[in-house]
């Protein structure tokens, strides 16, 4: 192994990516960091293959994808055996440790005695059930990398010494000519909710709010899919200022249309680290109401980019008083924009870039 080639081989096992009929946060994040890291290596991503219609192999990009049939984390593990890559990124998305464990065994299996070292990264926040289970991973990551401190904490307790906090990133480069204009608002000022119509990310709270506010020169987007969706447009039926919306390709001329983002959280399980529409917005200005939840509360600073809000009556007064103020709103927007540099990809690349380079150092 020579560190001073410039194209170490990276594998990258992750279970869904490009193309999927529907972008999460999660794969988003995964393709954003992908991007950077094929800069200084040479990347290929083993991925099930979900459907026939796509190809078992193909370039994209600057890297290659290899698609696998099931089951896939052992057919994952023995293709990357025959690859031979100088180091692995195995990715979990996993929120029940129970799950995660099984998964592990496979791809090791597959694996075999390919002695290269393997960096674990847990995308979501997991449930405390069972996850005493998490010290049951053999053989063990050589390092793990958590999307948040919460997590961190939780996986150091059974590896101390190998767990390293790297948040998600998105770019930050200014928009470009090409670039869609923002969708034109029906109101003044328009509240978004982007993300899985799921129970435990609350869209159901912010239509009941919106409606018992019931505020002037307002509207409310809801951007999404899931299980809640026929509920919420019942529930929406007859209201003119709102909109229910599913899945659409390219949020972000959607997203870009909001003065506001709500995202009134009841769990933070099986969400990305760090809520990524709320990185985007915070990105493009936008100011975030939230819940005190891992995956909002460390982004949003009470005051500054948005508010925590700890009750329905708080999140009303908080919705209210960022409509009837246009200075508030203002300042912070300027606070969101500001926050966002911290989530820079290019930054957080070269975090898990000098990752790599210490397990690899180690290894000689």
């Amino acid at each position: 192994m020579n560190l001073n080639s410039s194209r170490l081989k990276l594998a990258y096992v992750v279970k869904y990516y490009y193309p999927m009929p529907r972008i999460s946060g999660i794969l988003r994040f995964v393709q954003d960091l992908i991007r950077e890291l094929e800069r200084d290596f040479s990347v290929r991503v083993f991925t099930s293959r979900y459907s026939r219609d796509i190809p078992a192999q193909e370039e994209y990009r600057r890297h290659q994808i290899q698609r696998l049939s099931a089951p896939f984390p052992l057919r994952a593990g023995a293709a990357v055996r025959r690859w031979r890559p100088d180091v692995i990124i195995f990715g979990s998305g996993f929120w029940r440790p129970y799950y995660l464990l099984p998964y592990w065994e496979l791809f090791r299996l597959g694996l075999g005695r390919l002695n290269r070292p393997v960096i674990l990264t847990q995308y979501t926040n997991m449930t405390g059930r069972l996850f005493r289970l998490i010290h049951r991973l053999r053989p063990a990551p050589d390092r793990i990398i958590t999307t948040t401190e919460a997590l961190r904490v939780q996986w150091e307790r059974f590896y101390p010494g190998k767990v390293a906090y790297i948040p998600p990133g998105l770019p930050l480069q200014p928009s470009s000519p090409d670039s869609p204009a923002p969708v034109k608002a029906t109101s003044g000022f328009r509240i978004g909710y982007f993300g899985h119509l799921q129970p435990h990310k609350g869209p159901d709270i912010l239509l009941r709010i919106f409606q018992e506010m019931n505020p002037e020169n307002a509207d409310l987007l809801i951007n999404g899919e899931g299980k809640m969706m026929e509920n919420l447009k019942v529930a929406a039926r007859g209201w003119k200022n709102i909109t229910i919306q599913g899945y659409v390709p390219d949020v972000d001329p959607w997203l870009r249309s909001c003065s506001l983002l709500v995202l009134p959280f009841r769990s933070s399980v099986s969400v990305l680290g760090y809520s990524r529409a709320a990185l985007d917005a915070l990105a493009f200005g936008i100011p975030v109401i939230g819940t005190p939840s891992p995956s909002l509360e460390p982004l949003i600073e009470d005051g500054k980019n948005g508010f925590i809000c700890r009750d329905e009556e708080e999140l009303k007064e908080r919705i209210q008083s960022l409509i009837d103020n246009p200075e508030l709103r203002k300042s912070l927007s300027a606070g969101a924009i500001r926050s966002s540099q911290q989530f820079n990809i290019k930054n957080i690349a070269r975090r898990y870039k000098e990752i790599i380079t210490q397990i690899l150092l180690s290894k000689l």
